[in-house]
């Protein structure tokens, strides 16, 4: 019985893989995986390699501190106090607590959590196409994935911020009535929470006051503000190291998750201490724990991508590749009839297609021509971007010249 059949008996979601054939991957090496052949694909989907496929200085950190001793954070440890003092120090509103989890998923469940407890109000507001994860409670949060007829009546959706930038006006007026609705039902609004690239609603750049004017609202009326920055964050937009810092916002909560480790389990919180004591009141001062949240491990992990982003100055890479990059899509693709939109910003870009198959058989005829994308948006036609934050102009070349090919043969 080959792999791909004891996979599917062994495996709960062992029929559910990226492509038609899927791929057998054996190694990975900075912005390259190989498959059990020898055959390499450049990699511009995978996110949680953040710095690269096996880099060599995580590597050597996680195989460091696991020689030496791994446990929980209910033990003293250098490791995890001094990640959480560094993570705080990314942030300008004094976001000085530090939870640690093992998945964006986690991280959200948990700010969902903290809302709850610091507002006592239920209602939480999403955009209609997000994902925030698959706890049962953020899995409510996720209508990309979740049903509306599954939905709890705790949840609202407003429209991506597509539908912002055709009229401001009537957007905050449709958010008001949301808002409105949780009020008079005695629910109330405990939290509005987005990423912000917007990915599965289609990866949209933050339009100017986007953030800012749906913050006011919601904090006008007694609510938090959670920035899930799973995929947006640790500098992959290239201007700051928060996405949420293109509009000049500071959400009450920030969420990360899997780039932290690069791609060892870790994620994170950050938020004020006074949020924090309402969990541990409605708990009857027990704090948050989880076993292998923040361990000595996955901080050693975290800590060196850190210093990675820093000494090898990956976000300005982000910023000047990135701007590379959308240059040499839109002036080899501008004349491609398939091409709606390209939009996004760094290393994060979507290249939204007129017809959601073509989008499916471009993915396809991408990893035949051995470049890695993915799809998004709520009908999956956007081409998803997504590279480690060490892809350079040259792979951004490659990118361009397999894309292009791949699209002519379509057309």
């Amino acid at each position: 019985m080959n792999i791909l059949e004891r996979r599917k008996k062994a495996l709960g979601n062992g029929r559910t893989y990226f492509y038609q054939k899927p791929l057998h991957i054996v190694k990975g090496e900075d912005v390259w995986l190989f498959d059990g052949e020898g055959k390499r694909y450049l990699d511009v989907y995978n996110n949680v390699a953040h710095v690269g496929h096996s880099n060599p200085k995580v590597t050597e950190a996680i195989t460091k501190q696991n020689n030496t001793l791994n446990t929980n954070t209910r033990y003293l440890h250098e490791n995890i106090v001094k990640l959480a003092e560094r993570l705080t120090l990314t942030t300008e509103n004094k976001l000085d607590t530090a939870y640690f989890c093992c998945s964006g998923s986690e991280s959200n469940d948990l700010a969902v959590q903290l809302a709850k407890a610091h507002t006592k109000k239920q209602g939480c507001i999403v955009l209609s196409n997000a994902y925030h994860g698959n706890t049962t409670e953020v899995f409510q949060l996720s209508p990309e994935d979740c049903p509306e007829d599954l939905r709890k009546d705790w949840v609202k959706t407003i429209p991506g911020p597509g539908s912002y930038t055709k009229d401001e006006q009537a957007y905050i007026e449709a958010l008001k009535k949301e808002i409105e609705n949780f009020e008079s039902s005695g629910i109330g609004v405990a939290c509005f929470i987005a990423d912000s690239i917007f990915s599965s609603d289609g990866i949209y750049e933050i339009p100017k006051g986007f953030l800012k004017n749906i913050y006011q609202e919601i904090r006008n009326n007694g609510g938090i503000v959670i920035a899930d920055e799973v995929q947006s964050g640790f500098g992959r937009l290239g201007d700051h190291m928060w996405g949420y810092q293109d509009d000049c916002v500071a959400p009450d909560i920030l969420t990360m998750g899997k780039p932290m480790g690069n791609g060892h389990p870790v994620s994170a919180l950050l938020t004020h201490r006074k949020i924090v004591d309402s969990l541990d009141e409605a708990y009857d001062g027990s704090a948050y724990f989880n076993t292998f949240g923040g361990n000595p491990v996955s901080a050693a992990a975290a800590l060196s991508v850190l210093d990675i982003l820093e000494e090898d100055n990956l976000i300005d890479q982000a910023r000047r590749v990135g701007h590379h990059l959308k240059t040499q899509l839109e002036q080899t693709l501008e004349k491609t009839e398939s091409i709606k939109e390209i939009r996004g910003k760094g290393l994060f870009l979507g290249i939204e297609l007129n017809d959601p198959i073509l989008a499916a058989n471009i993915m396809e005829d991408m990893m035949q021509e051995g470049v890695l994308v993915g799809k998004t948006g709520p009908t999956n036609s956007v081409i998803k971007l997504r590279p480690p934050m060490t892809f350079n102009t040259e792979h951004a070349e490659l990118l361009v010249d397999k894309l292009n090919r791949c699209l002519e043969k379509a057309n």
